[in-house]
């Protein structure tokens, strides 16, 4: 099966510069099972990409490719992504550490350890709506919080590329705008992001332009 790009408006992004990500003809495999085959596109920075399908068709798998974590069976994967940051289905907050030093794990080197939240990491957490969290532990938040701890983790290093698999999953109407708010301002700031989806939700539209890959 063929899985093929749609075509839509993106974010205002200088086509001229190097793509932050390059898929040639890739395959994805799973055991003896071809998952997806001959996915072509580019990503450049300040475009978002939507990976779009039913459960089980490999969005998740076509994510973990592009974030190098997965190698492809056919086809070329080219990276020029000087930092990224991940946000996986589940949140993996390490429960031992507060979350303003969850948030810190984002960016290694800036912290880890400190006791005092600093103001880069309240800022974080207050752009995902989770001010006044920085110092409880994760098992305090609630699921769909500690989802959005987990995105501004991902956010909190102004990483060039940003990775989310279902970033809105779970989330109420306000929740998910809260998180699409901050995806958007990433890329506004030059940022390349993609994200994966089951379909089209409430947090989309304030993303503003991206195209879309239908698997």
């Amino acid at each position: 099966m063929t899985r093929q790009e749609a075509t839509g408006s993106v974010q205002e992004a200088d086509v001229h510069e190097s793509p932050l990500l390059e898929f040639d003809g890739v395959t994805l495999t799973r055991g003896d099972k071809v998952i997806a085959e001959d996915v072509s596109f580019r990503l450049h920075p300040g475009e978002i990409l939507v990976v779009s399908g039913p459960s089980g068709l490999g969005k998740t798998t076509l994510l973990h490719t592009a974030a190098g974590l997965l190698t492809p069976a056919i086809g070329t994967v080219r990276r020029r992504i000087a930092r990224q940051g991940m946000v996986f289905q589940e949140p993996r907050l390490l429960p031992w550490l507060s979350v303003h030093r969850n948030v810190r794990l984002g960016a290694p080197g800036r912290g880890v350890w400190s006791r005092t939240p600093s103001a880069a990491v309240e800022h974080a957490l207050d752009k995902v709506g989770l001010a006044g969290t920085a110092t409880m532990p994760p098992y305090r938040l609630s699921g769909g919080m500690q989802r959005r701890a987990a995105l501004a983790r991902a956010l909190y290093g102004n990483p060039s590329m940003v990775f989310a698999d279902e970033p809105f999953a779970h989330l109420d109407s306000a929740a998910a705008q809260l998180a699409a708010g901050a995806l958007a301002r990433a890329a506004r700031a030059g940022a390349g992001v993609m994200t994966t989806a089951h379909e089209v939700g409430d947090g989309f539209p304030l993303m503003g332009n991206y195209r879309t890959l239908f698997l």
